[in-house]
């Protein structure tokens, strides 16, 4: 027996006595007592973020060149920036809708700051050929994705084809001639790249955010997020 285990025993030993109806009496104790449970629980939770948050640094720490690496042009904000803040999105996301009025914010609010994206489309299958517009764009010219982006985030609703190609047209791009980029290789094997990226740090649905060693899940404000850049 062990030295933890056999502590308890002796405990229910010297609180009760040897009982036929010993259950009882620790069920009594445990109902007398529910503080007992309810630490135990605290604790548990407490143990089980922590452990979570240490697995998160770990990963990040493994594929820390990958995940804030902006290459591809999917970025915003000053390109060397020291503070950076990753973000998986979907262009059909709301609440990627509603963060990015918080990003464009923060961009504002801090000069030595940017914002790399990551292609998560998980929504549809318009978001995956956004996301490979985004890509196209950005490679032709990133100050072009730059407005791409903000126009595309500021759609209410779904995205008509009619939408998408004034905005297209507006940047000087052809909706049928990047429309046959969609089944080009290294585009997809980009966007891949990325899904693996999600999957291998646990994401379940979009907007996640990285940002130093720590994963930041689904949609909290601009007050998290610029709280977590001034730590």
């Amino acid at each position: 027996m062990s030295m933890k285990y056999g502590f308890f025993f002796y405990f229910l030993i010297f609180s009760f006595g040897f009982a036929e109806n010993l259950d009882e009496k620790i069920e009594k104790f445990i109902l007398d007592n529910p503080e007992v449970i309810l630490k135990s629980l605290e604790n548990y939770e407490k143990k089980k973020e922590s452990d979570l948050r240490s697995e998160n640094k770990e990963k990040i720490n493994k594929k820390k060149k990958l995940i804030f690496n902006s290459d591809n042009g999917l970025y915003m904000g000053n390109p060397n920036a020291e503070k950076i803040i990753v973000e998986f999105f979907d262009y059909n996301c709301s609440y990627c809708k509603k963060a990015h009025k918080d990003i464009k914010r923060l961009l504002k609010n801090y000069k030595n700051f940017k914002v790399v994206y990551k292609n998560f489309p998980i929504l549809s299958e318009k978001s995956f050929e956004l996301a490979v517009f985004s890509l196209v764009i950005a490679e032709k010219d990133q100050r072009k994705f730059e407005t791409f982006h903000n126009m595309l985030m500021n759609v209410k609703g779904l995205l008509s084809d009619d939408k998408l190609r004034n905005i297209l047209d507006e940047l000087g791009f052809n909706y049928d001639e990047l429309k046959k980029t969609v089944d080009d290789q290294s585009i997809r094997k980009k966007i891949k790249e990325d899904f693996d990226l999600a999957e291998y740090l646990g994401l379940k649905g979009t907007p996640a955010f990285i940002l130093d060693d720590e994963i930041i899940f689904g949609y909290v404000g601009f007050e998290e997020l610029s709280s977590k850049l001034i730590d």
